[in-house]
């Protein structure tokens, strides 16, 4: 019981994390790109500016990474409540989707604009991470298949 608590928790401050960013003005956000590009070249290496690291856009691996990260705690709360195969699908599919189209509808309002090239690299980064959980659970499944078996 306490890991649906943990998940709801988890997953609920990802949303919060992603929307709150939305909120910043494009100057504050800017700032933090830039704070961000600057971190990251330091180690890295820079690309051609101060909001880019090796030739990739830091808010647009911010977008896939956010995302990627909610996949992850989504696809893990899901399992827990939807038993239904079909539920659990469409359950994650309109998630993500209901999640950026939201994140890019409050940058409209922060007097940042939308942009549905964002939208896309979140669902980019949401779908890559919702089938590489499953395909770790599935890997568990069968691991588990082949210990009983040679039980």
């Amino acid at each position: 019981m306490k890991k649906r608590y943990w998940l709801i928790a988890i997953f609920a401050f990802i949303v919060c994390f992603i929307w709150g960013n939305s909120v910043f003005s494009s100057q504050i956000s800017s700032a933090i790109s830039k704070a961000v590009g600057e971190f990251f070249a330091s180690i890295f290496g820079t690309g051609n500016g101060a909001t880019t690291v090796g030739g990739l856009s830091v808010r647009k691996m911010a977008h896939f990474i956010e995302f990627a990260v909610l996949g992850i705690a989504a696809s893990l709360l899901f399992k827990l409540f939807a038993k239904n195969r079909f539920v659990y699908a469409l359950l994650l599919a309109l998630c993500g989707l209901f999640v950026a189209l939201m994140d890019e509808t409050i940058q409209i309002f922060s007097q940042r604009g939308s942009s549905v090239r964002d939208v896309w690299i979140d669902i980019l980064g949401y779908s890559v991470a919702c089938l590489a959980v499953e395909a770790l659970c599935l890997i568990r499944v069968e691991i588990k298949r082949k210990n009983t078996d040679k039980k």
